[in-house]
């Protein structure tokens, strides 16, 4: 399994993600999570290489379409807490951050019994590169040094790179290749998810009044979520006595 992980130094490591609560409320009463189609993901720059065209030596164009939309994923982070995810990820305050470990977010994917599973399933850690690297690359890189050997690696490695203005998100990505074209439909793959066993901790949006923290909370309980369920405490202030003299 681990030899499927693109430059994951510890396997160990706490990683999250923020849910809007309607997706939580899914993935909690379903026990199912869905990777997208990269086509889904809203910078440009993804998946940029399996988007474009290759040309042939002899000038004929051959599309990636087939090849590109066979692979899903999903975004996590290595960032506990922070002012921009939850204003990114819970606009509208209703959002909730979960964590796991690599180790056990990649074993809830990862099928041991799958003949194909070192075709089909990755997880990576994302490089940041400036703009022009990642042109420097599409210029150098030919369709038939990717596919060389027939494994996915190289590929998945294309959709675990970003530009260096999106550093601050530190990613980890969940990846998925349909090989047999048999799991995805509409551009989400889903596979079982039991998120008691898979997830350690669930925290409500920090900005949230302490009386809406709970409603929060007794809601996903009543809907069968038996996980801690704290609130962000990163807006919270412990109270200080200054001295006057």
């Amino acid at each position: 399994m681990e030899e499927n992980g693109i430059d994951i130094v510890d396997w160990d490591a706490q990683i999250y993600r923020v849910y809007s609560i309607k997706w939580f409320t899914d993935l909690i009463t379903t026990n199912k999570n869905g990777l997208v189609n990269p086509s889904k993901w809203e910078d440009p720059f993804e998946n940029f290489f399996l988007q474009n065209q290759c040309v042939a030596s002899d000038g004929t164009i051959v599309s990636l379409e087939s090849l590109s939309n066979s692979w899903y994923g999903q975004c996590w982070t290595r960032n506990s807490d922070s002012d921009a995810m939850w204003r990114i990820y819970s606009s509208n305050k209703e959002g909730v951050r979960v964590s796991t470990t690599i180790r056990k977010l990649f074993s809830s994917l990862y099928d041991h019994n799958d003949k194909f599973s070192s075709l089909k399933y990755m997880i990576g850690s994302v490089e940041y590169l400036e703009r022009t690297k990642i042109e420097q690359f599409l210029s150098n890189t030919t369709f038939t040094e990717l596919a060389l050997g027939g494994q996915p690696h190289k590929f998945a490695k294309t959709l675990c790179i970003k530009r260096s203005e999106f550093s601050h998100e530190n990613e980890v990505r969940l990846l998925f290749q349909d090989v047999e074209n048999n799991v995805g439909k509409n551009g989400v793959a889903s596979f079982p998810f039991n998120h008691d066993m898979i997830l350690d901790d669930v925290a409500v949006d920090p900005r949230l009044s302490p009386a809406d923290f709970q409603n929060v909370k007794s809601r996903l309980v009543k809907l069968g979520c038996k996980l801690p369920i704290i609130q962000s405490d990163l807006y919270q202030i412990t109270p200080t006595t200054i001295r006057l003299d």
